[in-house]
């Protein structure tokens, strides 16, 4: 008998699932957050208990699809291990254009985990909701995000020099984007 679908699991790849955060993913959430390596080009440094437990209660009350960010908690199917999240930044407006986002925990790196959830994100999100356009911000030194963003299909479409301040210095920003098919 085949296992009925959660409701919280919004989409999925070969041997990933995304689905809605939950209070089980508090320290798991924490510890990538709080990570040096992961938040290198991110715009926190440091990420609290508490702000993990506000930012899950937060997103259980959203919705994808709805103007705003929502993050999937991104788990292996075989195991449900944690391996990170993305996220889906429907613009308030113009709801046909979003921004997607996504942060692997650092021992999950190069198994091409981040490549085949932003995949199965973008079919995800041209598919569910009248999306035209996808648009990614990286900072262009963050090559393994640049990487990720090429073999899911995004463009680079512009590069902003030194535009974004950025822990006290300011930095540069790539602009990559995809249009709906």
């Amino acid at each position: 008998m085949a296992q009925a679908e959660s409701p919280d699991t919004f989409f999925r790849t070969s041997e990933l699932i995304a689905r809605r955060f939950a209070i089980d993913d508090l320290a798991d959430f924490v510890a990538l957050r709080s990570d040096p390596e992961v938040a290198r080009y991110q715009d926190w440094e440091s990420f609290t208990e508490a702000e993990a437990r506000q930012f899950i209660a937060a997103q259980r009350e959203r919705h994808p699809g709805e103007p705003g960010w929502f993050q999937f908690a991104v788990t292996r199917e075989a195991d449900g291990v944690f391996v990170g999240d993305c996220g889906l930044r429907i613009l308030d407006s113009d709801h046909r254009v979003a921004q997607i986002g996504y942060t692997i925990v650092a021992s999950y790196w190069g198994r091409g985990y981040a490549t085949a959830v932003e995949r199965a994100l973008v079919e995800y999100a041209f598919g569910a909701f009248p999306i035209h356009r996808l648009t990614a911000s990286v900072d262009p030194r963050n090559a393994g995000s640049v990487r990720v963003l090429e073999k899911a299909g995004f463009a680079k479409e512009a590069h902003f020099r030194k535009s974004y301040w950025f822990r006290g210095y300011w930095a540069d920003d790539a602009i990559y984007a995809i249009l709906a098919r």
